[in-house]
């Protein structure tokens, strides 16, 4: 499996332990709320054993109240702020970067964007 592979397997794997479903990039449209989705936004390749990644993790929800989709935001946050996570062939260390609303036309969707830089080595 490719480090980029390895490392979508291992974001997946902390996400499932949170409430809602987990998709790469996107979700279908008959999708049930809440749920989480994630991409990485930019890569930087600084050498052959270092890659920074900025990880974007998007929460949706749908309610009238933010109330559920900032728990889900902050849970997220659990898993992923300043935590180091060595697997067999990559070692992630993940950083909390930024977090804020979506506006959405529709009100009753609740969208959290939340950043994390990446730091991995290879072995």
């Amino acid at each position: 499996m490719s480090k980029t592979a390895d490392l979508k397997k291992l974001i997946t794997a902390r996400l499932n332990t949170a409430n809602g479903g987990t998709y790469y990039r996107k979700a279908s449209s008959t999708t049930v709320y809440p749920y989480k989705t994630f991409e990485f936004t930019r890569a930087y390749f600084e050498d052959q054993a270092l890659d920074d990644f900025d990880l974007c993790i998007d929460i949706w929800d749908h309610d009238d109240s933010p109330a559920g989709a900032e728990a889900l935001a902050d849970d997220v946050e659990a898993l992923f702020n300043e935590v180091n996570l060595p697997q067999l062939s990559i070692l992630p260390t993940f950083w909390r970067a930024s977090r804020y609303f979506v506006a959405d036309d529709d009100k009753t969707i609740q969208h959290i964007q939340l950043h994390f830089d990446v730091q991995m080595y290879t072995s």
